[in-house]
């Protein structure tokens, strides 16, 4: 890790408070504190330690090492205490000589999902009831209906997704008591590297891995449907013996340190009623079957690709605060496009508010900011991003028709004409995956980038 002045300035300032640092046997003590430091120098003390803190987080955080903030408060507090300098070089090497690095995981709950099986009397079929996706990071599974098949499923996805850690059946099925839908609903397991000292730590990276996987389960459902006919009611796990539950208050994080199983924590949903609904709300089918064509392998390199350059640049310019504002606002653009494209899918809303919802995405993702002939503007840009593509005035023709159904929702109330969900639905995919491939070698600019990153002249 490269020093910096403020580095080196904190590093010294703290080396000199050696002797006042022993005086407290935790962080917490410091903080606390009233009689042994006066104000002033108890602040000064704070300043230099969150500057110490927030240099090693940015570190490790860039490399998608997510070392929650009090982990590490302990860790540079117990640094300065020993004395001496290199502290941030200190706190670094402990971390990794306990095995920081190493992936854990995210499990989380879904609902409305399914995976194609096989009928009844069907025994040559190839279909499996879940898949990993191991350059991407996450795996999904059908319902298991048993807390021991549902940890058997865990271990499955883990090991595909290169976590090694054995997962101990005795903590999965203490979990379970807590939460019914381990055993009862589909399962989404998302690898990621998280060390957490507190409650709702890291739940920020949680969230948006959950986001980008879901909205990667249903770009890849519209390209598979927009080509062949959607799965048949009864040869889906989601409409096969399926128990599921909406009664979701945790999630299941595994953390991941040498020489011990797989730390299971289980974590509260801090977030809305009704966040916590859309983000386990993914109504698609996934077949492995169709996974396994050319298309769809061509496809679902170029999506994941996308999502992934999405996740991080996020991550770089929203979460760690860059000073590139053009892209912090581009980047919170994209994920907010996502939000929308996921909520078009909504098992649980009407015909009219998924029409809205894709339109809101496709304005999102096509357009900087409000202006006469959104809707004009929206078709040839559509056309810009997805030039050579195969039948792309029959996608422009379709978005174009659910944005004029949009207007008249807005405006009228109703919805008085058949929307094209399916191809609008894949017009999106595509058309993410191809204008985020532009940012490859762009050079940003502040007045309009995305008519600067199609070259809409």
């Amino acid at each position: 890790m490269k020093s910096t002045k403020s580095i080196n300035q904190s590093e010294s300032y703290l080396a000199g408070k050696h002797n006042q640092l022993n005086l407290f046997a935790a962080i917490d003590d410091l903080v606390t504190d009233e009689n042994k430091l006066s104000e002033a120098e108890r602040t000064a003390i704070e300043h230099h330690i969150i500057t110490l803190r927030a240099a090693i987080a940015r570190a490790l955080w860039s490399r998608e090492i997510y070392v929650g903030r009090s982990i590490l408060d302990d860790c540079v507090f117990g640094a300065c205490k020993a004395g001496g300098g290199n502290i941030v070089g200190r706190v670094i090497a402990d971390l990794a000589q306990a095995g920081a690095e190493r992936p854990g995981f995210v499990l989380y709950p879904l609902t409305s999902f399914g995976m194609k099986i096989p009928t009844l009397f069907d025994r040559s079929s190839s279909l499996r009831d879940w898949v990993a996706f191991s350059r991407a990071g996450y795996a999904v599974s059908g319902q298991q209906h048993s807390v021991k098949a549902a940890h058997e499923r865990l271990c499955e996805m883990s090991v595909a997704l290169g976590i090694r850690q054995r997962i101990v059946f005795d903590d999965v099925r203490h979990f379970a008591t807590h939460a019914t839908w381990l055993a009862r609903n589909p399962l989404m397991l998302v690898r990621l590297t998280s060390h957490t000292g507190d409650m709702y730590e890291n739940q920020f990276v949680y969230s948006l891995k959950i986001r980008t996987a879901a909205s990667c389960l249903l770009m890849l459902h519209a390209l598979s449907v927009e080509k062949s006919d959607p799965v048949e009611k009864f040869h889906a796990t989601s409409n096969v013996n399926n128990w599921e539950t909406l009664n979701i208050r945790h999630y299941l994080i595994g953390e991941n340190l040498r020489g011990r199983p797989m730390g299971l924590r289980r974590v509260p949903m801090n977030v809305s009623a009704l966040e916590l609904a859309r983000l386990s709300d993914v109504a698609a089918v996934i077949s492995t079957d169709e996974l396994s064509t050319a298309r769809m392998k061509r496809l679902s390199t170029a999506i994941m690709t996308a999502l992934k350059t999405v996740e991080q640049g996020y991550f770089r310019h929203v979460n760690l605060s860059s000073k590139d504002k053009v892209q912090k606002r581009l980047y919170k653009r994209f994920v907010t496009a996502l939000d929308w494209y996921r909520q078009s899918f909504g098992s649980r809303i009407n015909e009219s508010e998924a029409v809205v919802a894709i339109a809101v995405a496709f304005e999102t993702l096509l357009t900087d900011a409000y202006q006469r002939g959104v809707a004009d503007r929206i078709e040839r840009r559509l056309g810009l991003c997805l030039k050579g593509v195969p039948g792309v005035d029959s996608y422009k023709q379709a978005v174009l028709a659910l944005y004029h159904a949009r207007s008249e929702i807005v405006h009228n109330g109703s919805l008085g004409q058949q929307a094209n969900f399916v191809a609008a639905q894949a017009a999106f995919a595509r058309c993410f995956h191809m204008l985020i491939s532009r940012l490859e070698g762009w050079t940003p600019v502040a007045n309009e980038p995305i008519r600067d990153l199609l070259n809409d002249i």
